[in-house]
């Protein structure tokens, strides 16, 4: 092929590489109209890191995982425990405003949460016990968490499963417990069912609370 011929086609495949670059980054910008404008940042704090209460940190959660979660609650698959406050499930802020958004504004949101850095846990008040957060490590390891959420919660071996490391312990205690009692019975958290049945709320709280110190964002 001669040098003129291949000039253009190196023009063509630039501009080609350019502009799915800027498709990208104008998802990314919907992605965070969206989290802004929705009530998103109500409960789930700004970028998603520092969430208010006892809900989950999204920030730099696994894109497939949280399509599939606001998918499943805009569905009515996912309810979950109620929160005894208010009377109704703990989801309820979610459920009321998923008319607001489009198949397309979650997948932008998905994939912009995905990209945002996650802050440092926040120290837990009272500093744990060590014995608390020894067990914790234990009953994680023996119930076999690591296969599907890596050696500390760090490292999901599957895009559809959570990063749960640095979690609000209050988040993953009610997580755990609503699986394990098949209050929450959606997508992926049917293959818990087999390991979570094993688990007290002894070891639920102790791996609660170890997972709540684990610093994801300086991996």
């Amino acid at each position: 092929m001669r040098l003129s011929t291949l000039i253009p086609l190196a023009a063509v495949l630039s501009l080609s590489a350019a502009a799915t670059t800027a498709a990208s980054e104008e998802e990314l910008k919907a992605g965070k109209r969206v989290y802004m404008t929705k009530t998103c940042l109500a409960c789930h704090g700004r970028g998603g890191a520092k969430p208010v209460l006892s809900y989950p940190v999204l920030a730099g959660q696994n894109e497939k995982y949280i399509v599939d979660q606001m998918e499943e609650i805009r569905d009515g698959k996912r309810v979950g425990s109620v929160d005894e406050a208010t009377g109704h499930p703990y989801v309820q802020g979610m459920v009321d405003i998923m008319h607001l958004v489009t198949e397309d504004d979650i997948d932008h949101v998905a994939a912009w949460l995905s990209e945002q850095p996650t802050a440092p846990p926040k120290p837990l008040d009272p500093a744990p016990d060590p014995a608390l957060l020894k067990a914790g490590e234990k009953a994680y390891k023996q119930l076999g968490c690591r296969s599907c959420h890596g050696a500390d919660g760090s490292k999901p071996t599957n895009p559809r499963y959570p990063f749960i490391s640095g979690m609000n312990p209050e988040y993953a205690i009610r997580a755990m417990t609503e699986i394990r009692d098949k209050e929450r019975t959606s997508g992926q958290s049917k293959l818990m069912w087999g390991t979570i049945k094993k688990a007290e709320d002894e070891e639920i709280l102790a791996i609660a609370t170890w997972l709540a110190t684990i610093d994801r964002s300086a991996k």
